[in-house]
């Protein structure tokens, strides 16, 4: 059956509700998760203070709708990469996701930190798990690629792997972003040597050129 047609009252919602996460994004991007203000976003979308109420509850709600929506950002980020290497062996797909990932954080640091970093303080989770699962999603290329592996260490567990991989080049990107190894000569090369390093170590073996 084909889906019921939107309303214009679900419709002006959706819109007004995407103007709310843009301008908090802004807020964001601009002055880190301590300026976004409900008082601020509800100016500047239009609506008085008590309006905004009609369609968040707290900035809890705001937080969460960044939350969310910055996962899905990277996750489709990391998901076309795998895709675009469909063919090629595991760990071929599994580095081309990893450094999408790398990519992503290096052009949205701020998003990235926000749903990395414990920089929301009193911020508390909508029960169920979204956010849980969004992350999960985040990854979900990369441990799809890596359940293709056999490990050289036979008490090695498909989840160590994930693990082992992880560490190697999310740990880094974190670094990175922040400004922690800028004495650094080429941090691209030590985060790619890092990931192939592990690959290595877990048997997975790696024929991408180096930055594809």
């Amino acid at each position: 059956m084909d889906a019921a047609p939107e309303t214009r009252r679900a419709r002006q919602r959706r819109e007004l509700l995407a103007e709310i996460e843009a301008e908090a994004r802004q807020q964001l991007t601009a002055g880190g998760p301590k300026s976004v203000s409900l008082r601020a976003i509800a100016r500047a979308v239009g609506l008085s203070p008590a309006s905004l109420y009609t369609y968040v509850s707290s900035l809890d709600d705001i937080f969460t709708m960044l939350l969310l929506s910055t996962y899905q950002r990277l996750a489709a980020a990391t998901r076309h990469a795998a895709e675009a290497f469909a063919d090629a062996a595991p760990a071929d797909r599994a580095l081309a996701a990893i450094l999408a990932h790398r990519r992503w954080a290096l052009e949205h640091p701020g998003e990235f930190n926000l749903i990395f970093s414990d920089q929301l303080p009193g911020y508390t989770a909508p029960p169920g798990g979204p956010t849980v699962a969004a992350q999960v999603e985040v990854f979900q290329p990369i441990v799809d690629a890596l359940a293709g592996i056999t490990p050289e260490d036979p008490e090695l567990a498909p989840d160590q792997l994930v693990v082992l991989v992880w560490g190697s080049f999310h740990g880094l990107v974190m670094l990175e972003i922040n400004h922690h190894v800028d004495w650094v000569n080429d941090i691209a090369a030590v985060h790619e040597a890092s990931v192939r390093r592990a690959f290595a170590g877990s048997g997975g073996v790696t024929v991408l050129g180096r930055g594809q």
